[in-house]
């Protein structure tokens, strides 16, 4: 079981600058944390980032990415065939 992450460092400036460090630092935990690799999307012309929660997860997406790539996949395998009546 993992710590959740607790952001609450209290930080000097103005808005933006508090913003912007906050999210420096959840990219730091994110990339540099026990999590995982972050992975690039295997779809085609894709160029999402995401935390894969398998080791063989492919997609950012199975719902768009995968399904463009099992479709692609089975037009690819029933090309030329006769269409059946």
């Amino acid at each position: 079981v993992t710590e959740p992450i607790v952001v609450g460092a209290e930080r000097e400036g103005d808005y933006r600058s508090t913003l912007l460090s906050l999210l420096a630092g959840a990219t730091i935990d994110l990339l540099a944390g026990p999590i995982g690799t972050v992975r690039d999307c295997d779809g085609p012309g894709c160029c999402m980032l995401f935390l894969p929660a398998h080791p063989r997860r492919r997609w950012c997406s199975p719902e768009l990415c995968g399904n463009r790539v099992r479709v692609a996949r089975y037009y690819r395998r029933h090309a030329g065939r006769e269409p059946q009546a």
